[in-house]
């Protein structure tokens, strides 16, 4: 998802930078924040993570909405990179249920 949203990102027009910039931004995050969360060793904070990720998620796919409705940038590309971030959120949703 992460590479998708850099590429999508590249090329949203420059008056748009601060849309471009929040869903590479958002992206990362997701990932970062799954991994930070698998390195922790209570579950409470693997679950507290892992709840940041999947909202993270959630950002990418709202940016990918926002990319649409603007009209600034490929609405498959947008799709596809919103698919990868509900796939994502998806697996967060399990990760977290069996933290519960």
């Amino acid at each position: 998802m992460a590479r998708g949203a850099k590429a999508f990102a590249e090329q949203i027009p420059r008056g748009h930078s601060s849309v471009a910039d929040h869903l590479r931004r958002s992206a990362s995050n997701t990932v970062l924040l799954l991994a930070e969360g698998a390195n922790r060793r209570g579950a409470a904070e693997k679950r507290q993570r892992f709840v940041e990720s999947r909202g993270e998620a959630g950002e990418t796919a709202a940016a990918c909405d926002l990319v649409i409705a603007l009209e600034i940038g490929s609405p498959s590309q947008a799709q596809s990179t919103k698919q990868y971030a509900a796939r994502l959120a998806a697996m967060l949703t399990k990760l977290i249920q069996r933290l519960t």
